[in-house]
């Protein structure tokens, strides 16, 4: 029997009707220091109550017990339910309130694609929907361990004592700012609807409430509440203290920032302004706390910043060896380097001494011309420029040698200019390793809040949906009169030509992906190599980049082009590619033009420096014998070292016409008495560490 008749009003004193809700801490819902129930539910169960004059009164309760409810159809509304195609089937459900993406937590590692998932563990809440669409959406992924924690705090915890590599649930569940966590969206096509659920007696119910839900979707007000409930459950979790609050009565919070300079990912600059998870923990100060921060733009930033002992330094470069740094660190730090260019064609610096008496280009009020100072002495030509592109200039007309900067700077001005993108190549980088990130002097009275802001900004800013900006000017206010037809026409063309521009830009990642995955397809199809192979090779690649600590960036362009490696057989005839026994010198010399064959088929593409030295030097070996170039040592890119190594481990595993398959001991074996001829020695170290992952990736993807 209904509570309420379908289309009869309710009663004047309506009979309680539970809203069962899980009882976790997140925007959804959350308790404030009171014990007052807040957040995106309490407000619309408030709302409904005002104007249809029912009695909703919320009962939080635990996982378990609110699936058995729901599973059960027992008597009540249940929110914040995952739609799915079943339930929609079987179950009373109401309009969308709000979709969430599907995310992947994890300490330390990011996940682009569903396929980079696969052999590793996973952890889910247990009687949660998203596994079920994960599972649904997804068959073929296969984790080497699957974990179900009973809540979201369990599933962190897995995360934290290294138990789990990953914890999937929808973005409601990641709300965890107690410690850091990487955040990412491996399933681009997943989303996660929230409705409301009936029980069959409230089934007269579900016409207003979708009245109520399609009327504030109309207005915008059901995306305002639940920004609104986020931003509130964020400052919820910050607790100033009475300290805190009385030295902002009597202090203006100073920040002191690089004006010209970057240091990716905490700041960088270009030409929409200021980026990084600095400027988004000052925006987060101002917005969350209205907080008053006063921020200064200064040159000489590192020089500045010793000299003159700022307390609160939220871009901290410090050495690794001075150990004095750490116990004012507010968030995690990274590694940074320096990085050298120069023209291709030139050598690499295999060691950083050979860039004594050298001319290198540097911007002006950089690190760099101090790290070059304090490590070269007089030894060095410094040569300053105002800008990126000027420095371009000294290089193309060989008034400097070398540029010497960080890796986002000069990528960032070579990515927008076609005339250096397949002249200037990383050539290496600086010797001295450094690290940055935020840090506040310990006995600073704002260290603990500071600390508090920068984990909630961090996590604010991977959950919020970036809004793209407006790409044509609104053109219908009468701002501007009409001159000529002439020039009417002509700011309508140039309009076209920009937006033109901008899309370029923005596909430009989709075409590199789709331009690499096209040509494994055809190498494939051309050599006797599986597509295993190639995928396998780019995993192990992975691996022993991100274990060596490289930039970010770097890791991702190393695993993303490995597959390219033999691009060059392409054009290798297949009577060579395909002959059933060994060699003649001959054809071996054929063989071997591969290297450069693919080099040139990929220039023109503009994949990267990254891309170009693992297709020209992956057969380069550590004591010179290899070729094209006959390169030795660190002359050879460490992307291409590092290649090398996942190669020949593959190659002898895998069965091929001319020889069997070797079993992992065996190949181990013959890759450590490679060290220091066929390969680098640092990283036949690193692989004795890691071998056991290179066997479990071939185990899991063997042809």
């Amino acid at each position: 029997m209904c509570a309420f008749p379908l289309f009869a009003a309710p009663p004047a004193q309506p009979q309680a009707v539970p809203v069962w809700l899980y009882d976790a801490q997140s925007y959804e819902f959350w308790r404030d220091k009171k014990g007052n129930y807040q957040g995106f539910y309490p407000q619309l169960i408030q709302a409904l109550n005002q104007q249809y004059g029912y009695n909703l009164q919320i009962r939080p309760i635990g996982g378990n017990e609110i699936s058995q409810r729901f599973n059960n159809d027992s008597y009540g509304l249940y929110a914040g339910v995952i739609r799915t195609e079943a339930r929609a089937r079987t179950k009373i459900l109401s309009a969308r309130l709000f979709s969430n993406d599907v995310l992947a937590a994890s300490l330390t590692r990011t996940v682009t694609t569903p396929d980079e998932l696969n052999q590793t563990r996973v952890v889910f809440r247990r009687n949660d929907a998203t596994w079920d669409q994960v599972h649904l959406r997804y068959p073929d992924l296969h984790f080497s361990q699957l974990l179900f924690a009973t809540t979201s705090e369990d599933a962190f915890r897995l995360l934290s004592e290294n138990k789990a590599d990953f914890y999937i649930n929808d973005a409601t569940e990641m709300e965890e700012t107690l410690r850091y966590y990487t955040l990412s969206r491996p399933f681009p096509d997943l989303h996660i609807a929230s409705v409301l659920a009936f029980s069959p007696e409230l089934r007269g119910l579900r016409t207003n409430v979708n009245q109520l839900i399609n009327d504030w979707q109309r207005s915008g007000k059901l995306r305002k509440l639940e920004d609104q409930t986020r931003r509130d459950f964020l400052l919820s979790r910050i607790a100033l203290s009475e300290d805190e609050k009385r030295w902002f009565t009597d202090n203006k919070l100073t920040v002191w920032l690089p004006k010209n300079e970057n240091f990716a990912p905490l700041i960088w600059k270009d030409g929409q302004g200021y980026h990084g998870s600095v400027v988004d923990m000052i925006n987060d100060m101002r917005d969350l706390l209205h907080v008053d921060v006063d921020v200064i733009y200064v040159d000489n930033y590192v020089m500045r910043m010793r000299q003159e002992k700022w307390p609160i330094r939220l871009v901290n470069l410090f050495n690794t060896n001075d150990a004095s740094q750490s116990d004012g660190m507010i968030g995690p730090v990274v590694a940074w380097h320096n990085v050298y260019y120069n023209r291709i064609g030139q050598p690499f610096l295999w060691d950083e001494e050979q860039i004594r008496h050298q001319r290198v280009g540097v911007l002006r009020g950089s690190f760099a011309a101090l790290y070059l100072r304090q490590r070269f002495g007089n030894d060095i030509f410094i040569v300053s420029g105002a800008s990126v592109e000027e420095l371009l200039d000294a290089i193309e007309n060989h008034r400097i040698d070398y540029i010497l900067g960080d890796l986002s700077s000069l990528e960032l001005s070579l990515r927008g200019n076609e005339l250096f993108r397949g002249v200037l190549k990383v050539a290496g980088l600086t010797r001295i390793d450094y690290e940055i990130g935020p840090w506040v002097a310990p006995d600073h009275p704002l260290q603990h809040l500071l600390a508090q802001i920068h984990r909630i900004s961090s996590f604010r800013t991977q959950l919020e949906r970036h809004v793209e900006p407006a790409l044509m000017p609104d053109l219908t206010k009468n701002t501007f009169k009409m001159i000529s037809i002439v020039l009417l026409i002509t700011a309508l063309f140039s309009l076209c030509l920009l937006f033109i521009m901008w899309r370029q830009m923005k596909q430009t990642r989709a075409v590199n992906r789709s331009i690499v995955e096209a040509m494994e397809k055809v190498n494939s199809a051309h050599d006797d190599e599986t597509g295993s192979h190639i995928h396998r090779v780019a995993q192990y690649c992975g691996l022993m980049a991100r274990e060596l600590k490289l930039p970010r960036r770097m890791i991702h362009e190393i695993q993303h082009f490995a597959s390219l490696h033999d691009v060059g057989k392409i054009a290798v005839p297949e009577r060579i590619l395909r002959k059933q026994g060994p060699l003649s010198a001959e054809e071996f010399s054929e063989m071997k033009l591969h290297t450069l064959k693919g080099w040139r088929i990929i220039q023109g593409l503009g994949l990267g420096p990254v891309a170009e030295n693992i297709i020209h030097f992956h057969h380069e070996k550590w004591d010179g014998s290899g070729y094209p170039e006959g390169l030795r040592g660190e002359q050879i890119p460490i992307e291409a070292r590092i290649l090398a190594l996942a190669d020949v481990y593959d190659a002898l595993r895998q069965k091929r016409v001319y020889k069997p398959g070797y079993s992992h001991e065996r190949a181990c074996e013959m890759i450590f008495q490679g060290a220091g001829h066929h390969f680098d020695p640092q990283l036949v170290a690193l692989f004795r560490q890691q071998h056991q992952k290179f066997q479990a990736i071939f185990d899991a993807q063997a042809d």
